[in-house]
Formats: structure tokens, sequence, C-alpha cells
């Protein structure tokens, strides 16, 4: 990725449409943005839209990706030093990181459907674990410890049309089912054959609590879908409405998973309104299509408050700051109170949103080829930079 000039990627158009920032005759640095482009993730200076690093999954303040040597790199997102690197055969796809960025998970086979999987696992010295398993298995997550590993078991596996989440040993190189939600006298029990639940959605969006060790996803379905719970309590659902999307809880520490339902108007409309963040305590979830949002509550695991708004077209991205929540959908930047769920402004952008990011500063958000930088307050544009082939702002890298 090159810089470009202000004026080269339409800015002047851009800053027509918004409050006009102060003149800047050089570019300063500023605050540091982990953003998806075509190519993949990388950290820039949200001043002068260097590239700080470049991968293709971002965790913590790492970003790991694969070298056309082979070797997965580790680099630390604030300055693009390099952490490790290790050498892995067979020209693998980099699929799962540790939360720590100390394991990668990396897959091989067909990603349309197949038979067969071979599952690398490395660590900064090298590789730590090479499976071969019967079926379609994609790596999701890494267990808190280390020993296990999170996968999508996908069926059937030569043609795919649901999926079921399971977990791989990897010493012992066997896949088995999830573990219940809570524990007697420390006992872990599995869920039961044959209640194991299979998804016939798709995952939207992933936020992990470092806190709680709990990785919340966001997921849209088909309205016939039955939770483990509903399958172990036939007609629990009796009489109820569909739910078209949830939010998956899975622990990464103790191998359970939870799906919080939403209302029924979720997951209705197109799927890339749908978005979720985390906000403190709490896991908010929009449904910008239907001008729909819910604040679940990220220890009870339940919805809380239902929020509505004026619904908008196009993909929606949620962010988290200090004291409210920002909703991006469409041209319009909503600003609700963390504290009351208040709705308290609406900002407007001269484009469609590319996702958006909160330091304590500033609000960023993703305009086509740009990033506009957002007063936190009144929402006054203060800057733009340039950023060839954005696809969407993730998050501040502090």
């Amino acid at each position: 990725m090159k810089r470009r000039d202000l004026l080269g990627l339409g800015g002047a158009a851009l800053l027509a449409a918004c409050t006009s920032p102060r003149p800047v005759t050089k570019a300063q640095r500023g605050e540091l943005l982990a953003v998806s482009l075509t190519d993949g993730m990388a950290v820039l200076d949200s001043g002068t839209a260097g590239r700080v690093a470049g991968g293709a999954l971002l965790t913590g303040n790492r970003l790991v990706g694969v070298d056309p040597d082979g070797r997965v790199v580790v680099r630390d997102a604030a300055t693009g030093a390099v952490v490790t690197a290790a050498a892995v055969r067979g020209g693998m796809r980099l699929a799962a990181v540790s939360s720590d960025a100390g394991l990668v998970a990396l897959v091989d086979g067909n990603p349309a459907g197949r038979t067969e999987t071979t599952i690398v696992v490395a660590g900064a010295t090298g590789e730590r674990h090479r499976l071969t398993l019967p079926g379609f298995v994609q790596p999701e997550a890494f267990s808190s410890s280390g020993t296990e590993l999170f996968v999508l078991d996908m069926l059937p596996p030569e043609r795919p049309d649901r999926y079921r989440v399971r977990v791989l040993d990897l010493a012992a190189g066997q896949l088995r089912a999830l573990n219940l939600p809570g524990e007697n006298a420390g006992i872990k029990v599995l869920v039961p054959q044959g209640a194991e639940e299979e998804m016939r959605g798709e995952g939207r969006q992933a936020v992990f609590d470092p806190r709680r060790e709990r990785l919340f996803t966001l997921y849209s379905h088909q309205p016939d879908h039955q939770h483990v719970r509903d399958l172990i309590n036939q007609g629990a659902r009796d009489g109820k409405p569909d739910v078209h999307a949830f939010v998956h809880t899975l622990s990464l520490r103790d191998g359970w998973a939870v799906c919080v339902d939403l209302p029924g108007n979720f997951g209705t409309g197109p799927v890339e309104g749908l978005t979720l963040a985390q906000s403190a305590e709490e896991v908010w979830v929009a449904d910008a299509g239907k001008g729909a949002l819910v604040v679940v509550q990220a220890d009870a695991l339940a919805v809380t408050q239902e929020l509505t708004f004026e619904p908008a077209a196009g993909r929606a991205a949620l962010a988290g700051g200090v004291s409210e929540v920002y909703l991006a959908a469409g041209q319009r930047v909503l600003v609700f109170a963390r504290d009351t769920k208040i709705h308290i402004a609406t900002w407007k952008l001269p484009a469609d949103a590319r996702g958006i990011a909160v330091s304590s500063r500033y609000v960023y958000v993703g305009q086509p080829d740009a990033v506009l930088r957002l007063d936190r307050g009144s929402g006054a544009v203060t800057g733009i930079t340039g950023v060839t082939g954005l696809s969407g702002v993730e998050r501040v890298i502090t």
C-alpha cells in the first residue's frame, strides 16, 4: 500500500460534505489504527497513513501472518517489530490464533468441502502438533490452557450446509462435544449424544472478553435452528416465535457454550446490518436494517434492554467508548449514552461507513479509500487520512 495525496482520493469532496478541519500543511503523526484492507489486516498511522505492520489476523496487540517462505510471523502491532517467526511445512492457511498470539492454528484442505483435514498448531519455536482428521474441520479458537482447539465440524463434509462447535484435544488428536454450562464439584459434563447444536447460519462478527475468557460471536441463522437446551428439553420452544439471530458465547476456559437469543426482528434483513461490540460489562448488538439494538449482560448472558432507531441500509459497525457507544450505519453515526442507553446524538457522514473505532479523544470512521477523524464529543471532522483499498476500520491500537 502506498500513501495517496488527499485530493487524489477525492478528499476535497469528502471534506466539503463535513465540517472542515483546520488547515494542515504537513501530515502529523496520529494514533495507530487497525484496519482491514483488500489484501489483509494492517496497522496504520492515522495522521500520515504510514503502514506500521501487516498480517492476516489481529489478536490483542499482535498481528499474525504467513510470509512467502511459509513462516508464521508474529509482529508487535504498535511497532511492527517481529516478535516470533516459526517455519511451518506445507503451505498451510492461517485459521486461528490464541489470545496472546503464542499459538497459531493452520489448516490444509479444500475450503469449499473436504473429507479430510490437516491441522498444524505452531508456537514460537515451530510446529507442536500436526493432526490429520476425518471430515471438514475448521479451527475457531484456542482454549485458555492452549491444550485444546475449538473447531467448526462442517456437515456433511463434502458439501456442508450446517456445522457444530466441537473440541479438539491436541495431545490425543481426538474430537469431542462441548461441556454443558456449569460444574458440579468441579466435574465437567459433556453435551449428551444427539443434543449437539447444529448451526445453519453465518457468524458475522466476534469479540473476545479477556477478563471472562469468553468469545462472543454474533450469528444469523435459519428459523428451524435449535440450541442444545432445546434439544435436551423437548418442547421448550413450543409456542415461541422463531429466532433468526443469536449471540454464541463460548467459554475458552471451561469449554461450554451458551446462546443468547435475540428478538425476532433481528436477522430477518440483510446480514451486513448485523454488528456487535463489548462495552464494559455489556455486549451491544444492532441490526441497522431493522433499526433495532439490544444490550446483553455479559455475566448473566441475557438481554436486558431493547432500543429502536431509524433503520439504515448498508454495513453497520459498533464501538464502545468510555461513556458512549457509537453505531456507524449507512451515512450516519448514532451516539448512545452507555449508562442510560439514551440516543444522544446523530452525526452525518459524506459516504457509507466502513467500520468505526474509538479512542479517548477521537472517533474514527471508515469511508471509501479514507478514514475520517471525528471529535468524540461533537462529531466535528478534525482530520481525514487517505487509505487505499480500505475495507473497514477495526480498532485503535494502544
